[in-house]
Parts: C-alpha cells; sequence; structure tokens
C-alpha cells in the first residue's frame, strides 16, 4: 500500500510539472510577449510616454542583420534576441545569442515617464528569455511581487527612482544569473532578507540607499558581491562578515553608533578600496589603519575625537580621499567628553567645549602632512564645531610636497583640528581671538565694528544674538507685521478706488446697457406747463440750464440718455448706486443754481398758482416748495441780485413745517425736479425702448413731489450697503476719498488698540426712508387656492402681489430734516392704495414728524411725544426648528395685521425679528392694550399645522372643559414712556430707542410668560381711566346712536357674528385632535349662545360713571362670590359711538355679545403680578398682567417668577396696597369670524413657507429682476417667471400678508 501511494503522488508531481512547462513554454512566445508589452502600454499609461515610437504598431517591418524579426523587437526600448546558438568569441549576457530569435531579451524604458503598478508587469510572459530590465526614473508604484523569482536569465534589473513600496520578496535571491540588483530612491521598508544572495547568486551590485529598510543587514551569503550601497536607510550592517569581493561599503546616513573597533580594517573585505561612514553618530577615536588598498574613506559629520594616529600615512598618497572633517578631532585637545556623553547630546558643541584642557606641546599635524601657502574658504554646513564663515584656511600637503602639488591630496579636516594656523577672513572680517582660559584655542571671523578692546584684550560683545535669539525673532516679526499693516492701509485709501475708476471707465466706453441689470431715472420739472405759458421768453433759457445741469451729473456719474421728451429726461445706469448718485447731485445742483429772472408782474408773484394742465391728473394733491434749497446753501449762498421766480405748482394750503421753512429763506428757487428711480434686467437680446422697469420708473416719478427723489425696493435693495458714499454726494459729486480716510482711521485705530469713535461718523450716511408698500385696491387681496396636505380642507392663502409698488426716498445727511416738509403724502396717480395696515411708511409712525432727522445745524424741536411700546414673542420659539418658524410666522403676522386694523389703524410694526418676535409702537396706552388682547385671543383662534399644536404648544382647557391654550403662545410687554431718538434704520423704517423701549423688552422676557399681557400697574390704571375720561364727551353721541339703532330694519343689517362660544364650538367641529376622536366640549359651547346668568352686571345705562371714585364702583350680590363684579367694575364707554347691529329692542351692547363692528364692549381683568427688579432700571417696578373675560380661566395657569434671572428678579409677590384683581368693561377688537370660520389649514402654510423662501433671495442682481417682469401684469404670468422680492426678510415679512 504504500508503494502504491508513493508511485501515485510522484505521477501527479509529474503531470504537475509537465503541465507548468507546458504553461511557461505557451507563455514565452513572441506572440504572448507582444500582447504582454501590448498590455504595459496600457497599464503604465502610454499615450504619455515621452518616448513610445513604434508600440502598438503590429506590421511594422523589423530587420535585424538581414533578418524579419516580429515588430515588437523595433518597438522603443524593446531589444530581442538575434541568435540561438553563441560563438566562442560572443557572451550571451551582451550580445543577445543563445536564446530563441524574436524573444523579448531586453527592456529599455529609463526616463520614459511610465506611471501605473508596477504589479501590472507579466514576468511569466519574459521569463525564458529576459535579460535586462531597466525602468528607472519613473513613477511606478505598488509592490515588487514573488513573480519576480520566475526569469532563467535575468542578468541586471534596475528599478531605481520610482515609488516603489513593500518589502523586498525573498524569492529575488533565487534567480541564478541576477548580478546587478538596482532598488534606491524608493520607499521599500522591512529588513533586506539574508536570502538576497541565494546559494547560486552572482550577484555583484546591491544599491539600496534612500530606502526605509531597517534591521540588520548580513550579506554573508553574498560571495560575489563587489559593490554595496546602502545609505540613507535604518539599517545596521556586519561590517565583519566574510566578503572577499566587496571592494566598495557605502552605509552614511544609517543613525549608526558606536566606536570603531580598533582592528576594524585589519578584518574587514581584504579588497576594500572605498567605505562610506558619513552622517552618522559614530564617536571614539580614530582606529589604527592597517590596510594599503584603500583608496577613498568618508568618516565626515560624525563625532570622533582625538588626534589622527600615525598609522593613517598609508593612506597619505596623492589622488587618494579622506574626509574628516565636521568631527571634534583636535591635535592637542586633552580631556575630552567621553564617546557615551558625545553620542547622548542632541546639539553640536563647540570645539573648546569637548576637551578640558590643551598640550602646547602636541605637533599640530600628523608627520605625513603639513599646511600649505594655498589658502581656501572653509564649507559651511551648520553643524560645526566652530563657525566657519568668513574663514580662509591653508591646504593640506604631503610632507615634503610643493605647493604646487598640494591639490593632489584630497584631506578633508577642519582647521580646529590644528587650531586655526595660518587661517584669515575674508575682506572685511577680522579673525578674534575667543580662547578661553585652560582650553584649546577657539577663533571665528566678526565684523571690525562689534570687536571693541578693553584691557588691552578684544573682546567681543556680538555674543548677544546668540544670547537672545528671540530678540531677532520679534523684531523680524515686528517689521514684518508693520509692513503688512502698511499694505492694508494703502490697499482701504487707494486699492478699491483703482478698482472703481476701472469699473467706471468701462461704463462709460459701453454706453447704454446691453444686457444685465440696470437702473433707470425719470426727471420731470414740476409746473413746467404753467412756467411755459405764463413767461415763454423764459421757458427755453430756464430748460437750457436744467440740462445742462442734468447733463452734468449724469456725465459725472456715468449714466447714458435714453430719451428726453419735452422738460423729462430718461437717464439709464449700469448700478443703482451711481443712479442713487446722481439724484443727490442734480437736487443740489438745481437747488443753488441762479434762475433768470422774469419781468415784474407783482399779481404772480404774491398769488399762488396751481397747474392745471400735467397737474390734474390723478387725484388733488397738495404740492410743495422744494425743500433741498433751503438747506442746501449751507454749501453756497445766493447773491443779494438774484431775482426771485414765482412758484407756479405750489398750493395754497401749507403745513406748519412750510410755513416754517418759508420763512428767512435767502431765494425763492421754482424749478423743481421730481425723480424716479427703478432698477431691473434686461435680457440679451431685448431693447430698452418700451422695458417695464422705464414704465416703472415714470411711475415712480409721477409720484413724487417736486424736489423729492423716490425710488422702488429693487433699486434701494441695490444701494443700502452704499448709504456711506452716497451720504458724501454734494454740488460737485460723490466724494468716496471721505470714507475712505473714515475706514482706514478706524481699522488704524483697531489694529493700535486705541478704540477710536470720532462722533458722528455714522450720522454722515445718507438717509433713506420707508415709504409704504402700495397696491391697486383690486390687487389688495391675491386668492390663490392650494390643495390641502391632509390636516384639512382646502383653503385659501394670501400672497404678495407682483404689482406692489414699494416706495423708498432717500436725501443727503444734510437736507433730511426737509423730507418733513413731505411727509407721507404722494401723488398717487393710479389710485394705489396703502397695501396694509403693517406696510405704512416712516412717517406714519407716531412721532415722526418732531424727531430730528439727518445732520441740521438748525433741527426742529427735539422734544418727542409720549409712545407706547409693545413687544411681542412666541414663547420657546428659541428651540423651534426653522421648519416650524417659518410655518408659524404666517399666522403670527396675519394677526399683527387684522388687530392692527381693528385698534383704528392706530399701531407701527417696527421690528420683526427671526425668532418670533414683533415690536410695535402706539400713540396711545389704550390701543396697545386693545390690541394686545385682540392678539391673544386670535392666536388662540388660529388653525396652526400639526408641529404647531405639539408641545409646547398644545391645546389646553380648564376645569369646565374651556379651552384657555391653543398653538403659539404670546407673551407681551408694554410700557410707556418719551424716546430718546426715532431714527430710520438700515430698512428705513422707523426706530425707537430709549429706556421705555429697553423696558418693554425686559418686561417681556424677564417677567412674561406665554399668554401674558405684562406691564406696569400705573399704565393699566391710566389706560381705564382714559377709556373712562372718554365717556363723558361721548355720551350724548352714543345716546343719539342707540336711538338711531332701534329704529333700523333688520334686512338692512349685516348678520350678526357668531358668540365666542359659537366660533369655538365650529372651529371643534372641524378639527379634530390628533387621534381622531372630536374634542369634548362645554356646555357654552354646545349651546349656540351663551347661557343665562343669575348675577348679571349692571347696564351701562344704570351706572353714572364720572371718574374712577368710590361712588362709581359697583358693587356685587353678596350671595355670588364668582360673579364677575366681585371686584371693583368701571362701566367704561367706548372713544367712538359703536352702533349695534342687531333686532333686539335692547340699545345696550352686554358684555360678550357679538357685533359686525371692529369693537365689542367685554371685561379685562387686571391681576397682581408682582414687584419686580429688572437689569438696568434703578427702582423695582409693580406689575400687572391683563386678561379678557373669556380667557381668565388662565390666570390659574400663571404663577409668578422670574424667566429670565439675568433680565429680572422676583422682588415679592405681595401687593403693596389695593385688590390683587379689577375688572374693567372697556371696548375690545372683535376678531372676525372667518378668522376662525376659514383658518388655514397645513398645506397652505407649507405651500406658504415654499413661496416665502423662493422669494427670500437678497442679492440686488436677483431683485433687479422684477423689473423685468410685467409689473402691472396679473398673477399667472409672473408666477413663471422669476419675482424679485423685498429689499430684506424684514420688509418682506411687513408685505407677506392681507
Amino acid at each position: 500500500m504504500q508503494r502504491a501511494g508513493i508511485a501515485h503522488m510522484l505521477r501527479q508531481l509529474f503531470l504537475f510539472l509537465l503541465a507548468l512547462a507546458t504553461t511557461a513554454n505557451e507563455a514565452c512566445t513572441a506572440g504572448g510577449q507582444q500582447q504582454a508589452l501590448v498590455d504595459v502600454y496600457k497599464a503604465w499609461g502610454g499615450t504619455k510616454w515621452h518616448n513610445s515610437n513604434g508600440w502598438l504598431d503590429n506590421v511594422l517591418e523589423c530587420k535585424l542583420k538581414g533578418t524579419q524579426f516580429p515588430a515588437h523587437c523595433c518597438w522603443h526600448g524593446i531589444k530581442c534576441c538575434l541568435s540561438s546558438t553563441c560563438p566562442e568569441t560572443e557572451h550571451p549576457d551582451v550580445n543577445r545569442c543563445g536564446c530563441e530569435p524574436g524573444l523579448v531579451w531586453e527592456i529599455n524604458l529609463d526616463s520614459n515617464n511610465l506611471v501605473g503598478s508596477f504589479t501590472s508587469f507579466d514576468h511569466r510572459a519574459f521569463a525564458c528569455a529576459l535579460h535586462k530590465l531597466k525602468l528607472s526614473d519613473n513613477s511606478l508604484r505598488g509592490e515588487i511581487s514573488q513573480d519576480i523569482e520566475v526569469y532563467n536569465h535575468l542578468f541586471s534589473v534596475e528599478l531605481q527612482s520610482n515609488k516603489l513600496q513593500g518589502s523586498l520578496p525573498e524569492g529575488i535571491g533565487r534567480i541564478p544569473s541576477l548580478r546587478h540588483l538596482h532598488l534606491s530612491s524608493n520607499s521599500l521598508e522591512g529588513t533586506v532578507p539574508p536570502s538576497i544572495c541565494g546559494n547560486t547568486s552572482r550577484l555583484s551590485s546591491l544599491a539600496i540607499e534612500d530606502n526605509n529598510f531597517s534591521g540588520p543587514l548580513d550579506l554573508s551569503q553574498c560571495q560575489k558581491l563587489v559593490f554595496l550601497a546602502a545609505t540613507g536607510n535604518r539599517i545596521l550592517p556586519n561590517l565583519k562578515a566574510d566578503l572577499p569581493e566587496l571592494q566598495s561599503g557605502f552605509f552614511g546616513d544609517n543613525g549608526l553608533q558606536g566606536v570603531l573597533p580598533n582592528d576594524i580594517f585589519a578584518k574587514v573585505a581584504p579588497n576594500l578600496e572605498q567605505l562610506g561612514l558619513s552622517k552618522n553618530f559614530i564617536s571614539g577615536r580614530l582606529p589604527e589603519m592597517s590596510r594599503y588598498s584603500l583608496k577613498r574613506i568618508l568618516l565626515d559629520k560624525n563625532r570622533l575625537f582625538g588626534a589622527i594616529p600615525d598609522s593613517w600615512s598609508r593612506m597619505a598618497h596623492p589622488y587618494t580621499l579622506v574626509h574628516l572633517d565636521t568631527n571634534y578631532l583636535s591635535c592637542c585637545g586633552i580631556k575630552p567628553l567621553s564617546a557615551q556623553k558625545l553620542m547622548e547630546t542632541n546639539k553640536t558643541l563647540r570645539i573648546d567645549e569637548v576637551y578640558g584642557g590643551v598640550d602646547y606641546s602636541a605637533p599640530l599635524l600628523p608627520p605625513f602632512l603639513e599646511l600649505s601657502d594655498q589658502l581656501e574658504p572653509v564649507n559651511v554646513n551648520g553643524i560645526q564645531s566652530f563657525k566657519a564663515a568668513g574663514m580662509r584656511c591653508p591646504i593640506l600637503k604631503l610632507t615634503g610636497q610643493d605647493d604646487s602639488s598640494a591639490t593632489s591630496l584630497d584631506w578633508s579636516l577642519d582647521p580646529s583640528y590644528y587650531m586655526f594656523a595660518k587661517c584669515e577672513c575674508e575682506e572685511g572680517l577680522r579673525l578674534v581671538n575667543l580662547t578661553k582660559p585652560g582650553r584649546i584655542s577657539y577663533f571665528e571671523c566678526q565684523v571690525p565694528q562689534l570687536i571693541k578692546s578693553s584691557s588691552g584684550s578684544e573682546e567681543d560683545h556680538s555674543k548677544w544674538i546668540e544670547d537672545y535669539p528671540w530678540v531677532v525673532v520679534v523684531v523680524v516679526f515686528v517689521g514684518c507685521g508693520l509692513l503688512v499693516a502698511l499694505s492694508f492701509v494703502l490697499y482701504l485709501y487707494k486699492g478699491k478706488a483703482l478698482m472703481r475708476k476701472l469699473r467706471n471707465l468701462k461704463k462709460r466706453a459701453h454706453g447704454l446697457p446691453k444686457s444685465g441689470p440696470f437702473t433707470v431715472v425719470v426727471t420731470d420739472i414740476q409746473g413746467w406747463t404753467a412756467l411755459c405759458a405764463e413767461h415763454p421768453e423764459l421757458s427755453m433759457k430756464v430748460l437750457s440750464i436744467h440740462n445742462s445741469i442734468l447733463r452734468k451729473a449724469q456725465w459725472m456719474n456715468f449714466g447714458s440718455t435714453h430719451e428726453t421728451e419735452g422738460d423729462s429726461f430718461t437717464i439709464v445706469f449700469y448700478d443703482a448706486k451711481d443712479a442713487a448718485a446722481f439724484c443727490l447731485q442734480a437736487q443740489q445742483m438745481l437747488s443753488m443754481q441762479q434762475w433768470p429772472s422774469p419781468q415784474p408782474q407783482p399779481d404772480l408773484l404774491t398769488a399762488g398758482h396751481v397747474s392745471t394742465n400735467e397737474e390734474s391728473t390723478g387725484p388733488v394733491m397738495k404740492v410743495y416748495d422744494n425743500p433741498l434749497s433751503k438747506l442746501s446753501m449751507i454749501k453756497g449762498a445766493s447773491t443779494p441780485g438774484v431775482s426771485k421766480l414765482a412758484s407756479y405748482a405750489r398750493s395754497s394750503q401749507m403745513m406748519p413745517h412750510q410755513q416754517n421753512c418759508e420763512q428767512g429763506r435767502p431765494a425763492c428757487f421754482n424749478v423743481q425736479v421730481r425723480m424716479g428711480m427703478a432698477s431691473g434686467v434686461l435680457q440679451p437680446g431685448r431693447r430698452l425702448h418700451g422695458h417695464p422697469t422705464i414704465e416703472k420708473a415714470k411711475e415712480v416719478s409721477d409720484t413724487a413731489a417736486g424736489g423729492q427723489i423716490l425710488m422702488d425696493g429693487s433699486t434701494y435693495a441695490g444701494i443700502k450697503d452704499d448709504l456711506g458714499e452716497l451720504g458724501t454726494v454734494d454740488a460737485e459729486g460723490l466724494h468716496p476719498d471721505q470714507v475712505r480716510w473714515k475706514r482706514v482711521a478706524t481699522w488704524s485705530a483697531w489694529f493700535l488698540c486705541w478704540f477710536l469713535n470720532p462722533p458722528g461718523w455714522e450720522d454722515e450716511r445718507a438717509v433713506t426712508l420707508d415709504m409704504g408698500c402700495y397696491v391697486k385696491p383690486e390687487e389688495q387681496e391675491v386668492e390663490v387656492p392650494h390643495t390641502s396636505s391632509g390636516d384639512g380642507p382646502s383653503l385659501r392663502h394670501l400672497r404678495p402681489s407682483p404689482s406692489d409698488l414699494h416706495l423708498f426716498q432717500i436725501l443727503t445727511p444734510f437736507n433730511a430734516e426737509c423730507s418733513k416738509e413731505w411727509g407721507g403724502m404722494l401723488r398717487m396717480k393710479n389710485e394705489l392704495v396703502l397695501k396694509d395696515s403693517l406696510s405704512k411708511g416712516y412717517f406714519d409712525a407716531p412721532g415722526t414728524l418732531t424727531a430730528p432727522l439727518g445732520i441740521s445745524k438748525n433741527p426742529a424741536d427735539a422734544t418727542l411725544p409720549t409712545v407706547t411700546i409693545v413687544y411681542a414673542a412666541v414663547e420657546h420659539a428659541r428651540i423651534l426648528p426653522t421648519r416650524d418658524i417659518k410655518q408659524v410666522e404666517p399666522g403670527l403676522l396675519t394677526c399683527a395685521r387684522k388687530c392692527l386694523d381693528l385698534v383704528d389703524g392706530d399701531g407701527y410694526l417696527c421690528h420683526v425679528a427671526d425668532n418670533l418676535k414683533l415690536m410695535l409702537c402706539f400713540s396711545k396706552p389704550e390701543a396697545a392694550l386693545a390690541w394686545s388682547c385682540g392678539m391673544q385671543e386670535c392666536m388662540m383662534l388660529r388653525s396652526w399645522p400639526r408641529n404647531a399644536l405639539k408641545e409646547p404648544f398644545r391645546e389646553m382647557h380648564d376645569q369646565h372643559g374651556n379651552l384657555i391654550f391653543r398653538g403659539p403662545r404670546l407673551k407681551i410687554g408694554i410700557c410707556e414712556g418719551r424716546p430718546d431718538s426715532i431714527q430710520p434704520d438700515h430698512l428705513g423704517r422707523a426706530d425707537y430707542h430709549g429706556d421705555c423701549v429697553n423696558s418693554a423688552a425686559r418686561f417681556m422676557e424677564g417677567s412674561a410668560q406665554g399668554g401674558m399681557i405684562v406691564l406696569e400697574q400705573e399704565l393699566a390704571v391710566k389706560a381705564a381711566e382714559a377709556w373712562a375720561s372718554m365717556r363723558s364727551s361721548s355720551s350724548n353721541e352714543q345716546a343719539t346712536e342707540t336711538t338711531l339703532q332701534k329704529s333700523r330694519s333688520c334686512s338692512a343689517l349685516q348678520p350678526a357674528h357668531s358668540s365666542y362660544g359659537q366660533l369655538h364650538h365650529q372651529m371643534q367641529q372641524r378639527h379634530a385632535s390628533e387621534d381622531g376622536t372630536p374634542r369634548k366640549t362645554s356646555s357654552l359651547q354646545e349651546n349656540s349662545s351663551p347661557p343665562p346668568q343669575e348675577n348679571v352686571c349692571p347696564s351701562p345705562a344704570s351706572a353714572a360713571l364720572t371718574s374712577p371714585t368710590d361712588e362709581d364702583k359697583l358693587k356685587a350680590p353678596a350671595s355670588s362670590k364668582e360673579s364677575p363684579c366681585s371686584e371693583p367694575l368701571y362701566l367704561l364707554q367706548p372713544p367712538q359711538p359703536l352702533p349695534v347691529p342687531t333686532c333686539t329692542p335692547e340699545p345696550v351692547l352686554r358684555e360678550g355679545s357679538g357685533s359686525g363692528n371692529q369693537h365689542n364692549l367685554g371685561s379685562i381683568h387686571v391681576l397682581w403680578l408682582g414687584s419686580f427688579h429688572f437689569k438696568g432700571i434703578s427702582h423695582t417696578k409693580s406689575m400687572v398682567h391683563i386678561l379678557q373675560d373669556k380667557l381668565a380661566s388662565r390666570a390659574a395657569k400663571f404663577t409668578p417668577k422670574s424667566l429670565n434671572p439675568i433680565m429680572a428678579t422676583l422682588v415679592s409677590q405681595q401687593q403693596p396696597e389695593g385688590p390683587s384683581k379689577s375688572t374693567y368693561l372697556v371696548p375690545l377688537p372683535d376678531i372676525d369670524a372667518e378668522l376662525a370660520s376659514s383658518p388655514q389649514d397645513q398645506g397652505a402654510r407649507l405651500t406658504s413657507v415654499r413661496f416665502e423662501t423662493e422669494y427670500s433671495q437678497q442679492d440686488s442682481d436677483r431683485l433687479m429682476k422684477m423689473s423685468d417682469q410685467s409689473w402691472k401684469g396679473n398673477m399667472s404670468s409672473v408666477h413663471s417667471q422669476e419675482i424679485a422680492p423685498s429689499p430684506s426678510p424684514r420688509v418682506e415679512a411687513l408685505m407677506r400678508f392681507q
């Protein structure tokens, strides 16, 4: 059985070897090798080779020595076998013989830009005949595979200067014919395998320098090795190995440490001629030299010390190379540091620090060497034991040799070895003796100015650079910092100016725009028709002056005239800033112009005149003189001889501001030009003539008064970041240097930490005012149907119409006061109306007509009126995600607009913050309270998306099942006071500053909880007294109105709105809870009218109230403690007669009864909250909160506390005096029933968010695309195009609702 098994195994082995031989023979064919070469070409980027002649040409005719060979034999770098036999005079490794003709004998593609993986090379295809593989100086990567051992005749492998990685395969030593292996300058790593030289190895040259090899290097089997280069690794060679044929061994830069054995040269390779051990950490003394065969020994850049032994005379013959420099060798030094200490030292020591003493009796050089008289510069390498800079020392020569033959001895030795004998310095330097007492001699070359003599000896005081190198670093750092700062200042001052000039030259060269964004200015002289009719002899002269002024301003601001029509100019600009600068400059030039005088006509000079032709179009409107002519005289005044031309466009009625400005005017400048700007985008290939932007600019110009500059929202978006430069415009043009100088001074002050803040710089910006957003009456509400998203029925949502006209006014800071002459009055020829109560202009805000504006040497009275500031914010808005905020914000703003409409429009929206925070200003505190009460009710009646009805905004009911919370909870803080200032913000809207503004914000943030209206107790009482004081003045009118209400027919009345219980009952039926089941309703909600009450408060007719005294207080029945009259009740009449649209004979409005009017008599409760101390307020505030009777159950949910300890601190919950709860009957806003019966569902809200996001871009180029649409067209034609948004999200928010 064993014999049968052995026979079977031998049979299988024979078959395997036979198959392997057959496969090898099949691979080693000319066709197989050609295909392998094609694969190499493709894998190594052959298309980018430096030389690829003949490659891939299969039909190339290749004749060598008259014989036809395969085509690849003539490809670049490929050599094939020529003969299968070798004559006695030829050798197969040289003459390409002894192999099958046509097989590849050599591949030589050195320096040919080969890029790819070396593993892509098929070694087996060339194993049978390849002798030389040369692929050096390329970019081959990857590893050297084990397949390289398959070669039978490989003689030389040259792969140096590539990117090969990995370890060296052991199989490479099994190539019997390999003699040359060059792998230098790669990234090979690991240890060099001992089997690199096999038993039959013929390896004679091994080059592995500049790799990452490490570990011991055992080459004891490499008996044929002649050349070994292992520099630049981390290997440890065995220098005592028996290498009989080794002639050259280089092991420099390997981190070798230790001491050279004294018999190293006696036991190392007997035929060694070259030995390199440079750049290591070898220490100790030089060993004895016992070898005559050495011709080159490199021991430089080590840590050897001591003198050169006399036995080294065997190396002292011409044309030998001995490098012993950059060591610690010395002829005369004694007591050196130990070899171990020198190896452990990380820094280079000075030569006199290595030796503890000196023996001056010792010879300077070995007996076989001496110094010549020829000097040469000493090489400087940075790691020497002395400073060699600027030093020249003698050349070494053999003893007795002439100086002319000294160059034949190539010995390198530091001059510190022979103590700098005969050394000199370069010109300009001086050799200085720095020898320390008892130490070896030490010299340096230094600048003479740094050398000072003291007591007959020269001392070097430049050593401080060595001792304090950080001083040099600081000086260099400070110098570089100053250079950078200077460059930055020059850029701020002149860099942008140069770029601006280049752009302006380009504008002037191109003329009218052909495509891209542009701005149109349309000008028109007010009253020009009347002037021509009355004084035709002056019309042409005045028109000529007017045209010259406009053309000069146009040229200076790089505009181009599109068309002129009589006195009207249409000028086109590339930038909105240039257009605004043109308007500001032209208005000041016109106001300073000395106009020609007409013939004396006393009747015309004393009587006002109203134009009848062009001014008659549109509604009747007050037309004023140009107020710019009154303040523009700051820079220049007219002469006393200038004649006065009457104003032919002046209205007989003038505001008080105008009458004040009329007094003391230096001249009556009658030529008043109105200007309007609009911006848009001109599509390529479209003409300017008839462009919608031009029509819009004409519309804006017609809206302005004489001397006024108006612009649309797109133009404002293009200039709002350049108001600083526009503030420098005067009659001479734009002065950007002033802004640059301020910018340079500010940045310089910041850089030097001066914190300089020049006063008044911010005030010198151009003043822009928001004049409001206007629409056509039929486009005030554009209904866009939306499909349901699954949370409710399909509802409507109001979008901003594309035909909105958002107007802004611009003035220079010196003329800003004159904007009060026009106020908020505009010439609306196309019957445009204000879009809504949130779109009011700047002058619609309380107190803006009396607040100082801009910079004026004679400002108006700065006493500002008392206003009421309201801060309202959604509780927990900061933790809401952005998606939920965008869903809640439209509903919040809709409620704000609705409630402002219901308080007779007394209110101005100042800010809309990103975190659902509103700031409003009211002129009366009772209006602020009424708006706040309406907001609390409206926020609860709104239909919110599901995300807004979860925690912390879920529904909440009281113990009777009445709804008290639902959706986002609004916390409101109210404060009354006199603001310190009222200025337009960066959007042109009125911005209030002062203690009352800060207090309202602190009330809201520090003490108000969601659903609260927080204010001071004094303000609540003041509002109640204000309502009470109105009753006596309106009682007679109320009685008359009540009589008229009785006689009205029911058929002529509007249907009465549902009561609060009916509204909530309908809302509960339409909106189920999240689990799909309807919520339980109370008896009040189930009935169509409120249940009868046993204890009914007295009616208004039964109460005679003149002031809130004890006589006016109505006592509640003692049997009912829960009656709403349990606390003192002031029955206050509304400020206006309230018509009662009801068919009942009852003339009195009862609490909670519905009406179709804007107001409803309802009870409010003033509840004590506590005494709070707020940050920034010196005294303690007595705070109360307001609740409507409908929401009185909320009081049980509130606990007095400080919500923000940093901003407010609760001092006491105990009320100092008076009742803790007071109830008043006051007129409250009647929330429209449609707000509850037609709430916006989730789908409409999501669509609203998408619409808002679509129009929220702020870059001016996209904003100006609005004029490219038909801004007078309908919604459907614009929806498919891009519509320009409002100038910013805040202004956009003010325009986003009904």
